[in-house]
């Protein structure tokens, strides 16, 4: 915890001080190129007291952890966005940008181990009125230094500051977007972090989606489907996880994942849409018990996915809800064996994922159905599809136990035996025929 204790100074009084420092700036004047797009701007550089500088609470990096800690902590919605000059919600700040600082984004120095080692080597970018738009963390990390060592670092007491010309809220979203694509980055926006700044500019009407894609230096259909990947990850924390806001759940191996399925899910609706949707939540929480990439999974989750759920539904023995007598005398349970289920057959499987004490249980299965599927696509460029199946079959055969089983259910499964074996022979006659007929098939498939 650093002891540094954030001190505001009223706006009125830092944009006076400043001005009266641009007028004979200690560094002269700096070129630069991210004032404006392409274009050489000069800006005094003048020196600060390190309590003087503001943090920027809009800092596109920190919308993640700003979020996290509202909604932990309870603090209004506003706690950040309407504390620019509050000391508490710029100290909350500072314990964040302190905790960026720390970290160590592979081979890539801290910020703290660097100004341990060089002091400092950049000036901060600041607005007239002190807030500081580039170097956020150097200055939480300069003041961490300052405040538990002073001793040692004590032309921290000072920092040096590039002081830009007065500018609308756009301009500096723009500066904010130019340093971001700086290869040389040591921290670059999360994709969480960017597309919620995209939105943010895109609700307030303060640019368009060609506009947005032009500073990106992306296409209109990019921006749009990082909203529809951002809009399916904010569905998975609210519904899902029941942890709305809380996008450090997805941080992490969601950019890609999210955005795949935008383009899987297109197309579909009803319950089919919410099977796939929890389906993939189920697969997203527990892709690190996979065995492979989840971006294996696209096409289970994809065009496979009717398929997969039907199959999960067998495997798991859920009822069959279209077709049952009306009285509900056959109370035995249809065998799947890979037709694709209709739409309304979809809510049976819906509930069995959404029963939290089954989670385990169910995603055992799925994982088991995807690799059968996954596998079978595979062999079947090497013809090797039906043997595949066959073997499938025949393990999950091996796996009944009858001494478990509820003598209720000894009637239904029974009957299953029947239709497995009819199913069997009729396979075998077939097989028998193609044999017979040179490795052809003599009768028409059904």
């Amino acid at each position: 915890m650093s002891a540094f204790e954030v001190c505001v100074r009223p706006a009125h009084e830092r944009k006076d001080m400043i001005a009266a420092l641009c007028q004979n700036p200690v560094g002269g004047e700096q070129p630069t190129f991210d004032v404006y797009e392409s274009q050489r701007t000069l800006l005094p550089v003048i020196k600060l007291p390190i309590d003087v500088p503001v943090y920027r609470m809009a800092n596109a990096r920190t919308q993640t952890e700003q979020l996290a800690h509202i909604a932990e902590n309870k603090r209004d919605a506003d706690y950040f966005s309407a504390g620019q000059d509050n000391e508490e919600a710029q100290q909350t700040q500072h314990a964040i940008l302190v905790q960026f600082a720390r970290e160590n984004p592979g081979s890539i120095a801290s910020i703290l181990e660097e100004l341990e080692r060089a002091k400092q080597t950049k000036p901060l970018l600041i607005t007239p009125a002190g807030v500081v738009i580039d170097g956020n963390r150097r200055l939480a990390a300069m003041r961490m230094l300052y405040g538990d060592r002073k001793s040692e670092f004590p032309t921290f007491g000072d920092v040096e500051c590039m002081v830009l010309p007065p500018l609308t809220e756009d301009q500096i979203d723009d500066i904010e977007t130019r340093l971001q694509e700086r290869p040389e980055t040591k921290l670059p926006y999360s994709w969480i972090n960017e597309t919620l700044k995209i939105r943010r500019q895109l609700a307030q009407k303060s640019k368009t989606e060609k506009d947005i894609a032009e500073v990106r230096r992306k296409s209109v259909p990019e921006i749009r489907k990082m909203i529809s990947a951002l809009n399916y990850a904010e569905i998975y924390l609210r519904d899902w996880r029941k942890a709305p806001g809380d996008y450090r759940l997805v941080e992490k191996g969601g950019e890609q994942f999210f955005s795949d399925l935008v383009g899987r899910l297109k197309g579909k609706s009803g319950p089919l849409l919410e099977a796939n949707l929890r389906m993939a939540w189920m697969l997203f929480d527990n892709r690190d018990s996979l065995g492979t990439r989840i971006y294996a999974f696209n096409k289970v989750l994809g065009e496979k996915a009717e398929h997969v759920l039907a199959q999960l539904a067998d495997r798991l023995e859920v009822e069959e809800t279209v077709g049952a007598d009306e009285g509900g005398a056959d109370d035995g349970l249809e065998i799947d064996l890979g037709d694709e289920a209709s739409g309304d057959s979809f809510e049976p499987v819906i509930s069995l994922f959404e029963d939290e004490s089954r989670r385990d249980e169910v995603f055992d299965e799925l994982r088991a159905v995807c690799q059968t599927v996954l596998d079978t696509g595979q062999a079947s460029a090497q013809g090797k599809a039906a043997l595949r199946a066959a073997q499938d079959a025949n393990v999950r055969l091996t796996e009944i136990d009858f001494s478990t089983a509820d003598p209720k259910t000894h009637d239904s499964i029974l009957k299953q035996l029947e239709e497995i074996l009819h199913r069997a022979q009729e396979l075998r006659t077939k097989l028998e025929e193609i044999k017979a007929g040179g490795g052809q098939s003599t009768t028409t498939e059904k």
